[in-house]
């Protein structure tokens, strides 16, 4: 049985969603815990991805309002040490430190006052599965004298016998720094280390007593713990979907996934930084096969990672980056793009390609997702490629699962199929804009970019073959006997139907 995957982590480095993650700004090690080991909901656990969804919600809706407690909050996560390893060892029956016993204690005040505070948040937003445990019985136990400071010794308190062993050890003390006899001295201080060994054999002796204890509360100390890295979890995803305006994604019954002004942040971020726009990408795509065409230069490899992105975001429980998204819950999601690891492996792109696709389709046959293929066998010669493309796209057509392929292939879509192209260049002014690249010729690149329309329209498979590629050519000033020759082809093309 093939493990299920949702990407591995290079190819999640590609669509964007390490970018993300290294937005989302949880501040807890409990925390940063949840965010390293981030798993996909199922349809088993549909009901903890509601949860999820309702939380970040609930906040985002009331995060204005309640300001000043989430800020309360946020401070006391700043404080807070991972004392994950402490009660491992106390649960071992190992005798923890005194910096051990210190942390634990520390951990308790903060806790207590983190009660307060969501208490206060939790009775307007009513957060759900997050709970938090008292710990003042700990808290009695590892501050005796009752100061509530974050501070942490074997207090004389803990036994009558430390108590005066410590005493007698100060007094031989003061003998000693009062003393101006070397003999007196030297015997005073072989009296005191009788003392030392005595102080840190009751000491040990405590330790062992407050590490007893401290187990019997474990189990409060974990419920917290989880607690805690839910709630920082939920505030860092909440704090994401308001800064990038995101959207609660709708969970859909049925295997189809519409997105509506989808963007890829990290492309987006990129494209700011020199100035320019991401053209959002509204699409839907259902069981079956799905085909975006458009020229190279034409947003095609953007618009598949886009979608993928944000169908990986949905399952594991985040809003999205569109304004409107409704999305399955699925079994997997498969990327093949032209970078794949296998490549650095000593396989050609094409053979690395063939490896993870065999994967994607032994999955296919038993479970639902969705299958993404980014210009799919570009590095075989045209002819074989083409033929591959398009019997590939018939088989994943008779399959449940969800498939989408961008391709610069022609005469790949079959009627059953959804064929989305790329508006590229085809409503610009052609002469207008040769004008301006024919005056600036050194950004004639850019000025093509600039003029591109990256949206996605769904066309028949009765359009004519789009000349974005050939424009392009034009464009950029390509040899004019070659462009007449390209131009016949086109032509030949459109009357025998290809």
């Amino acid at each position: 049985m093939i493990k299920i995957q949702f990407l591995d982590k290079s190819q999640r480095d590609q669509i964007g969603f390490t970018y993300i993650l290294d937005k989302l700004q949880v501040m807890t090690p409990f925390g940063e815990i949840l965010k390293r080991n981030l798993k996909p909901f199922s349809n088993k656990s549909k009901t903890s991805l509601m949860v999820e969804l309702n939380n970040i919600e609930k906040v985002v809706k009331n995060y204005t309002l309640e300001t000043t407690l989430i800020d309360n909050i946020e401070i006391l996560f700043c404080r807070l040490k991972d004392i994950s390893n402490s009660l491992k060892r106390c649960e071992n029956n190992s005798i923890l430190d005194d910096v051990e016993l210190f942390e634990i204690k520390n951990f308790t005040l903060i806790i207590n006052e983190l009660i307060e505070s969501f208490s206060l948040l939790n009775s307007k937003l009513n957060l759900e599965h997050i709970r938090f445990i008292s710990l003042d019985d700990t808290l009695e136990l590892l501050d005796p004298e009752g100061r509530r400071l974050p501070t942490f010794h074997i207090y004389d308190k803990y036994s009558p016998n430390l108590k005066e062993i410590r005493k007698i050890k100060r007094t031989l003390e003061n003998r000693i720094l009062s003393s101006c006899d070397e003999k007196e001295i030297l015997s005073l201080k072989e009296e005191r280390l009788k003392y030392v060994l005595l102080e840190e054999e009751e000491e040990l002796n405590v330790r062992k007593y407050l590490c007893s204890e401290i187990k019997k509360y474990i189990v409060d100390f974990k419920i917290n713990i989880k607690s805690l890295g839910k709630l920082d979890l939920t505030l860092a995803k909440s704090k994401l979907a308001i800064n990038f305006n995101c959207s609660r994604p709708i969970i859909s019954e049925d295997l189809n996934i519409h997105l509506k002004n989808a963007i890829n942040p990290e492309v987006d971020s990129i494209l700011k930084g020199k100035g320019k726009a991401f053209v959002p990408i509204t699409i839907e795509v259902k069981s079956g096969t799905t085909i975006i065409t458009g020229a190279n230069m034409g947003g095609k490899s953007i618009s598949l990672k886009t979608l993928v992105l944000n169908v990986l975001l949905f399952q594991m429980g985040f809003f999205l980056f569109c304004d409107k998204a409704i999305i399955p819950i699925l079994d997997f999601i498969y990327f093949i793009s032209d970078d794949l690891q296998s490549v650095h492996q000593g396989l050609s792109t094409f053979g690395a390609e063939i490896i993870k696709l065999k994967q994607v389709l032994a999955h296919a046959k038993d479970k639902n997702g969705l299958i993404a293929l980014d210009e799919f066998a570009r590095g075989t010669n045209p002819k074989e490629g083409g033929f591959l493309v398009k019997s590939l796209c018939i088989y994943l057509n008779s399959l449940k699962s969800i498939s989408i392929i961008s391709t610069h292939y022609d005469n790949i879509v079959e009627n059953s199929m959804v064929h989305y192209q790329v508006i590229g260049l085809k409503n610009l002014d052609f002469t207008s804009l040769k004008r301006k690249i024919d005056l600036n010729k050194a950004r004639s690149v850019e000025i093509i970019q600039e003029h591109m329309d990256y949206r996605l329209e769904l066309v028949s498979n009765k359009n004519s073959v789009p000349k974005d590629a050939l424009n392009i050519c034009v464009l950029l000033g390509l040899n004019n006997e070659i462009i007449s020759i390209s131009k016949k082809f086109y032509d030949e093309s459109l009357k025998k139907g290809d």
